[in-house]
């Protein structure tokens, strides 16, 4: 028995714990303004009500009119507390609870005004009467009066304070957390259809689109999925939420980062150094948050490059290759920024060859191997009174290369043509089996065209 009530009584002071610990949190947590409403307002109010229900005399009190008294300081309270709300809106809330706060407010002022004109109160002097015990005099009208007042300040008052200091606050955090910004599908589903339509060397980097067989109308269809309204929406939500402060998660940061790398492939080459610097700006976002991201480093490379910035894309990509999850691309791309360095021609070569026993049929690679051995060709000849068996052999990989590359894409001959500009590469320039080559990619390229 007694331990029975033993185990009763622990029960009762577990209870009484958890209850106290709770008001000790509420406490914590709560602003002044709570402690203001609950201790003082609410316990003054008691008190008026009571003192309100008193008639002529201290004993007789007259519990009709204190009954509609408290109902009309309840109902001001109220009101006071939905226009504290609506006046409160912030942010998103704007564009809907703004709304029905600027007719709220346009309304009330329209029928005082209409009211006032009349000279007897009107409508609503004739809905603070009801709130009155016959027969009603001038100081039971006023009391309703300043009831109302009263309780629709401190209405307003509690809910505009509520709102500032905890409402707005969690409404904020938690659409900070979620972090789901309108657009962020459509500008998934716009980076999949890329990615299913740009050939592999465009995403690859070693390409622009201008220089593929993809037709003028894939690639219009492609611009229009990034610059749809949808993904413009969310670039500009994005980059405010960024300027802003506000913390955005990975899902987004990546996907800005995706869209501004593909915009820089269409954009018009005046533009094309901004769209460069933004893609470059989140995509180190990006690899803030995931650094050990390959695609993105990858992309970071690429955008570096495209800013002239051969020296960091190429530290960037040396960086990368050690890594156990590197693409094999990594070899590909460092054939294609080292082969214009005269001292690193050799490593080139040895990247881009590395690359082919992967993928042997790879005509960008091909392309960049015919430049790589042109470069040590032409070194090779201002070495030398006449060509020797060496020279011989590199113009013969140049011939095989380039031939290999151009016959995927013959388009590309006028590009190859532009390499004779490169002092590096000017002798070239004289060589009829070289001229003979471009001439016949120059024609199965036209060839093309017209069919």
């Amino acid at each position: 028995m007694a331990a029975e009530e033993k185990s009763s009584s622990q029960r009762k002071n577990s209870g009484f714990e958890r209850f106290w610990v709770f008001l000790q949190t509420l406490r914590r947590n709560s602003p002044k303004t709570a402690y203001f409403f609950f201790f003082v307002i609410f316990p003054a109010s008691l008190w008026w009500w009571y003192f309100l229900g008193i008639c002529k005399s201290p004993t007789a009190p007259c519990p009709g009119r204190r009954t509609m008294l408290i109902a009309l300081s309840i109902g001001s309270f109220m009101v006071g507390c939905i226009v504290g709300f609506l006046f409160s809106s912030y942010g998103e809330e704007s564009g809907t609870i703004g709304k029905v706060r600027d007719w709220l407010l346009g309304g009330v002022t329209g029928i005082a005004f209409a009211d006032l004109s009349r000279g007897n109160g009107g409508a609503l002097a004739r809905l603070l009467h009801r709130f009155t015990i016959p027969p009603a005099t001038d100081n039971d009208f006023a009391l309703t009066v300043s009831i109302t007042v009263t309780y629709l300040s401190l209405g307003f008052l509690f809910m505009f304070f509520q709102r500032e200091l905890i409402l707005n606050v969690v409404l904020a955090k938690s659409r900070a957390e979620r972090g789901d910004l309108d657009g962020t599908r459509q500008a998934g589903l716009a980076i999949q259809k890329l990615l299913a339509n740009l050939p592999p060397s465009v995403l690859a980097g070693v390409t622009d689109i201008g220089e593929t067989d993809v037709t003028e109308a894939e690639k219009q269809d492609l611009r229009n999925a990034l610059d749809s309204d949808d993904v413009s929406n969310f670039l500009k939500q994005a980059e405010s939420a960024a300027k802003n402060g506000i913390p955005l998660d990975w899902d987004t940061v990546s996907k800005v980062a995706h869209v501004y790398y593909y915009k820089s492939y269409f954009a018009e080459e005046k533009q094309k150094p901004v769209q460069v610097r933004k893609a470059l700006d989140w995509i180190r976002r990006a690899l803030a948050m995931n650094p050990l991201h390959a695609d993105l480093t990858m992309k970071y490379a690429d955008m570096l490059g495209a800013d002239h910035q051969t020296d960091a894309a190429i530290a960037v990509l040396e960086a990368l290759r050690v890594r156990p999850e590197a693409p094999a691309v990594v070899e590909q791309w460092l054939g294609y920024y080292l082969r214009s360095i005269p001292e690193r021609v050799d490593d080139a070569i040895e990247h881009s060859n590395r690359f082919l026993s992967f993928f042997s049929d790879d005509p960008d690679t091909a392309i960049n191997l015919a430049y790589a051995y042109g470069i040590k060709y032409c070194e090779r000849l201002r070495s030398v009174t006449q060509p020797d068996q060496i020279a011989s052999d590199l113009k013969a990989k140049i011939l095989v290369y380039l031939e290999k590359g151009l016959r995927k894409y013959p388009s590309f001959c006028s590009d190859v043509q532009d390499w004779t500009k490169d002092p590096s590469l000017a002798c070239l320039s004289t060589d009829q089996e070289f001229k003979k080559l471009l001439e016949e990619a120059s024609k199965q390229s036209t060839a093309s065209k017209s069919s």
